[in-house]
């Protein structure tokens, strides 16, 4: 193909998107992941191991952290490709990135059926909140202007 490169194929509001979906989700899983870790008794302490409670929530929070990125990023990449593939932004687009989001947090503990039912849950959540016509801050300032 004369005059390809990625730049051409890929849209860059939705690279910009989909990093800023993984940030937050990095940033509130980080936070999340503190929290949680700190209301919830500690390991037992090991002969080896220094400063074994800091250790514990290094890795619930980076745990939290990479699951809400890799969901986030999931599901605004998804959807905000299918919207631009599909030239129009309906209740399916929200469905499918639901799915795709949920699915791939169900393939992160390796059990396909896992993976199969929080796809369906988050597709069913996202449905349900196009329908009842639920929307973030900046959706509804752009409608009404």
């Amino acid at each position: 193909m004369e005059g390809s490169n990625l730049k051409g194929l890929v849209d860059d509001e939705i690279v910009m998107k989909t990093g800023k979906a993984a940030g937050i989700g990095l940033a509130f899983g980080g936070v999340f992941g503190a929290l949680n870790s700190m209301l919830h008794d500690g390991p037992q302490v090991g002969s080896n191991v220094k400063y074994p409670q800091l250790i514990r929530t290094t890795k619930v929070c980076g745990h939290y952290a990479a699951n809400l990125a890799v969901v986030g990023a999931t599901f605004v990449g998804v959807e905000q490709a299918l919207a631009r593939y599909r030239m129009k932004k309906d209740i399916i687009n929200g469905a499918a990135a639901g799915f795709a989001a949920g699915a791939v947090l169900g393939f992160r503990v390796r059990s396909f059926r896992t993976a199969f039912f929080s796809g369906s849950a988050l597709a069913l959540t996202s449905v349900l909140l196009d329908v009842t016509g639920m929307k973030i801050t900046d959706e509804e300032e752009k409608g009404n202007h």
